[in-house]
């Protein structure tokens, strides 16, 4: 099995164009040809020698992008750079089968592949659908209004298809420029009309957000819980007395201690909230007592909740969506003596239900942290009736690295494509509030101290888009396609194995 030195050079040049059009350094057009290198690896290499330069591309990619979240946990971090190097090996050499089958249409082919495994990245419990090449386009405000059609797969597939037709013209015919011109002026001209088209109004019901910038080695030392919870309360005060809000929003966990079960500080936010008039939702970290194992346990969630201006707090909401490796090692469950692992891990336990909080006939979900990424999440809550989206978060983890601007643009499109206004507050920045085209209309950068108050901005039309509605069934339908031409490959090597 012989590995051309030409080969591994090319999938490391399309590694260091992603990783650089992705961390959020104003280079997100390198995007459109990052891949070009990787495909001339496809065309020039086959089963046998291929899974180590794929490998090598999710090494690169994950090692340079995720490499913050060693603040976190390093073991998070190494965990997740050896699956997603693995993904990225069994990915190419899947790829590379199909292109040996079906070498005539494999470029057709392969953008469809490639959204079938952005959307296999939201399944399970390792989940992690961070490296969406759509995500490369949120500073392109005309390029990403088609997400309201398809959502991010519909711009990965985009993308990818646009360095197809950039290989292939640079490659061996020209033939495809006329196609890729047409693709282009099509795809800006439908993100014109939207821009142009889509009419904004702003509602009597203004929000305001407090970002006090706690540093994360503050964040959990029991002698700071007294000084933040009197910090937030003066944030509060100060905005009710400045301006006529509706609601006030704290980041994720916010209330440093499990405030359902400390009855003096559960009654002091409950003050606040009555003695101000003003409606809070806040992250908590919070607990319940496991009666059914063989031994009283505690069950740990990453909650939220709205403490109402008549100070009566509503359902919590339990974070669904965790960080594999960081929040819960996957799959412990099944296999129970991964309990028995201590990295320091945290090991919530998932959320299971979508609620949606109701102030002055406005619903609103929260989704904390990692949640922000997933389409679906978003999807769903417009689905449900959403008037706005929602995302809580502390960053304050990572420090002064390129994570939260990545976790900030990751969740930006969630506003494209719902339509819905989207508010993120973070303890450490970013925190800012996006309209539903996509606009930042008011940010607080990292590591700064501040809040933002804005009114609400909609909408006119409230109709769902074609995304929410039906734009999954796009992925859905490309990931089944990766799936049976997944199982395809499979019996084609089997067969081809055994033949010899």
């Amino acid at each position: 099995m012989k590995y051309k030195k030409s080969n591994w050079v090319l999938v490391f040049i399309s590694a260091v164009f992603f990783t650089l059009s992705f961390i959020g350094i104003g280079l997100g057009f390198l995007s459109f040809i990052a891949f070009i290198p990787y495909l001339i690896f496809l065309d020039n290499s086959n089963t046998k020698n291929c899974f180590l330069p794929g490998a090598l591309l999710g090494f690169i990619i994950s090692a340079a992008s995720l490499y913050p979240i060693i603040y976190v946990r390093i073991y998070a971090y190494i965990g997740l750079i050896i699956a997603l190097s693995l993904y990225f090996g069994l990915l190419t050499w899947f790829f590379q089968t199909i292109h040996y089958k079906f070498k005539k249409i494999f470029y057709l082919l392969l953008p469809f592949l490639w959204v079938g495994f952005e959307y296999f990245m939201t399944l399970g419990q390792l989940n992690f659908p961070w490296f969406n090449l759509g995500n490369t386009l949120v500073n392109y405000h005309y390029l990403i209004q088609f997400a309201d059609i398809l959502g991010v797969y519909g711009l990965s597939f985009l993308v990818l298809a646009t360095n197809i037709l950039l290989y292939k013209i640079f490659s061996s015919s020209y033939k495809y420029i006329f196609t890729a011109i047409l693709i282009f002026l099509l795809w800006i001209g439908y993100g014109v009309y939207r821009d142009k088209t889509i009419d904004l109004r702003g509602e009597n019901f203004r929000i305001g957000l407090i970002q006090l910038n706690i540093k994360q080695r503050d964040k959990w030392k029991p002698e700071m819980q007294e000084p933040t919870i009197k910090d937030y309360s003066k944030q509060i005060r100060k905005l009710t007395n400045k301006e006529n809000l509706q609601l006030i929003i704290l980041p994720e966990s916010a209330i440093p201690l499990h405030l359902l079960h400390n009855f003096s500080t559960k009654t002091r936010i409950s003050e606040l909230a009555k003695n101000n008039k003003i409606n809070i939702i806040t992250g908590f970290p919070d607990y319940k007592v496991d009666l059914n194992s063989s031994r009283i346990s505690h069950k740990f969630y990453n909650s939220a909740t709205l403490i109402d201006k008549s100070g009566k707090y509503h359902k919590k909401y339990d974070k669904i969506r965790l960080v594999p490796f960081g929040e819960r090692i996957p799959l412990l469950e099944k296999i129970p003596i991964l309990k028995k692992l201590q990295f320091g891990q945290a090991n919530f336990e998932y959320g299971d239900e979508f609620v949606l909080y109701e102030i002055n006939d406005y619903k609103f979900p929260v989704m904390i942290c990692f949640e922000g990424v997933f389409p679906n999440l978003s999807r769903k809550y417009s689905l449900k009736g959403a008037d706005a989206l929602i995302v809580i978060t502390n960053d304050a983890w990572f420090k002064n690295t390129i994570f939260p601007v990545e976790h900030a643009n990751n969740t930006l499109l969630r506003a494209v494509e719902t339509r819905l206004p989207l508010i993120r507050v973070a303890n450490t920045g970013i925190s800012y509030f996006v309209s539903p085209v996509g606009e930042i209309l008011r940010e607080l950068p990292l590591y700064v101290k501040g809040n933002l108050t804005f009114n609400l901005v909609k909408t006119a039309n409230e109709q769902k888009t074609f995304f929410a509605k039906y734009g999954y069934l796009f992925a859905r339908l490309c990931f089944w396609l990766f799936l049976v031409t997944l199982v395809y490959s499979f019996v084609i090597n089997l067969f081809l194995f055994r033949g010899r």
